[in-house]
């Protein structure tokens, strides 16, 4: 894009040179010194802004990052903003699988509400901020269940036989705290996902699952058994070795073959905790089947999969594509939603679960970071009922990047009833989120 310059000339008259994700850039945004590329190659002069084409250009170049002094680092990005909180077939034949597909194929697991829908007690709360009170209390219930938890998982996985009962009540504890305030308890497990663990996914693929299960109509008992499979679904996990789970690369297929048995470890872990609706293990089988067929551990489609593992789909999906993996980096949330409409578009995923899943986080998801068009940068607060590309946000820094104050209850802003809009999303703080590559299209989209 320009001339190229040597090493010494990079770093003279500038701050040391950092590496920055392209999408890390914050468009609009004026530099005090130059861009280059990891070779030296001038990119943009010093007092240029950050445009939309630029990084687009950098795009097509196969450019993922580029050279910034440490100062515009801090200023064009942010960097200085804390962060908030085709598939193989498995051959399973043992008679405890039989006996499940038996009770599935017998529609003997249809689900009926047997009370009012949930979805009629919720508040929605517009441009309210969150309450730190509960917040406070959300983070205490997570640092215990995930305590408790994992000790039940360590159980189980020793073949004890246990009782159960407290995971029924974890489920209706979060439905407690869901009814006050959904979106504040989805994004409390922002802090908790800083551990990758198994437990601390499932935590949060509970109360995904738990929200987009009031999202589509259903009572207070089904949304507690939706809770109950999210929180031990893949306990079956900890039977694959550990050299496999956590290996730095793609897994060869005759890997994913070990991977793709652990529903039926989960299954067979489950058996022996008492006090469970027997519900739960069936389904915690089924939650990696696909739509169309090419999921596992049987390949099953459509309606011969349990709508509350269709619904668990979703969003073990959306945390697993937010999550980072030992052979690639983390999705931005807006880049994940992306990625599942087109998955729901193929039928890899339940395209009414996908429904519900943009009105419970919007195309640019809860807890999200994005830059609004005035060039503010803006935190996703609030669903936004329809209007998915409208959330209700919560400004951070003005558009010459100064912060603002957090208490500042004019700082949040209502989209659909405002002239500002998103312009692009941005990466968590933190976390290294990339966007949907090509890459990332080939393995999950």
């Amino acid at each position: 894009m320009s001339s190229s310059v040597s090493s010494a000339s990079v770093t003279a008259g500038s701050t040391e040179q950092v590496s920055v994700g392209v999408d890390e850039l914050i468009v609009g945004r004026p530099l005090q010194f130059p861009v280059y590329d990891d070779h030296g190659v001038l990119l943009l002069a010093e007092g240029q802004l950050i445009t939309g084409d630029f990084k687009q250009k950098l795009k097509s170049h196969r450019m993922g990052s580029v050279k910034l002094s440490a100062a515009d680092a801090a200023r064009c990005t942010l960097r200085n903003v804390a962060a908030p909180t085709a598939p193989l077939s498995v051959s399973i034949d043992t008679e405890l699988a039989k006996k499940i597909d038996a009770v599935i194929d017998g529609g003997l697991m249809q689900v009926s509400n047997k009370g009012p829908a949930v979805k009629s007690n919720i508040v929605y709360l517009g441009r309210k901020a969150y309450d730190k009170n509960q917040r406070k209390e959300l983070l205490s219930q997570h640092d215990k269940n995930s305590t408790a938890l994992g000790q039940l998982m360590t159980e189980a996985l020793h073949g004890n036989c246990l009782d159960g009962t407290c995971v029924s009540m974890m489920a209706a504890e979060y439905l407690k705290q869901m009814t006050t305030d959904v979106d504040n308890t989805l994004t409390s497990t922002a802090d908790l996902m800083k551990d990758e663990s198994i437990i601390a996914r499932s935590v949060e693929v509970s109360l995904l699952a738990m929200a987009l299960g009031v999202e589509m109509g259903l009572d207070a008992g089904n949304i507690r058994d939706l809770g109950m499979i999210g929180l031990v679904h893949d306990w079956g996990m900890m039977k694959v070795p550990a050299e496999i789970r956590n290996l730095p690369r793609r897994h060869t297929p005759l890997e994913q073959v070990e991977i793709k048995k652990h529903p039926i470890h989960s299954l067979e872990m489950l058996q022996r905790v008492s006090s469970l609706p027997s519900i739960v293990p069936v389904v915690a089988y089924q939650v990696h089947e696909r739509v169309n067929g090419k999921g596992y551990p049987r390949g099953r489609r459509g309606l011969s999969i349990h709508i509350f593992a269709r619904i668990l789909q979703v969003a073990d999906t959306y945390v697993a594509l937010t999550t980072a993996k030992p052979y690639r980096p983390p999705l931005m949330p807006y880049a994940a939603m992306e990625c599942m409409v087109r998955q729901a578009r193929e039928k890899m995923i339940c395209p009414d679960a996908m429904k519900a899943m943009l009105k419970v986080m919007g195309l640019f998801p809860l807890n999200s970071f994005v830059q609004l068009s005035d060039g503010s940068i803006a935190r996703v607060l609030r669903r936004n009922h329809d209007h998915y590309t409208q959330p209700i946000v919560q400004r951070l820094q003005t558009p010459a990047g100064e912060p603002v104050d957090p208490n500042d209850l004019e700082q949040i802003l209502d989209l659909k009833d405002n002239p500002i809009q998103v312009r692009q999303a941005l990466p968590t703080p933190g976390k290294n989120e990339v966007s949907l590559s090509a890459e990332h299209q080939a393995w999950h989209c």
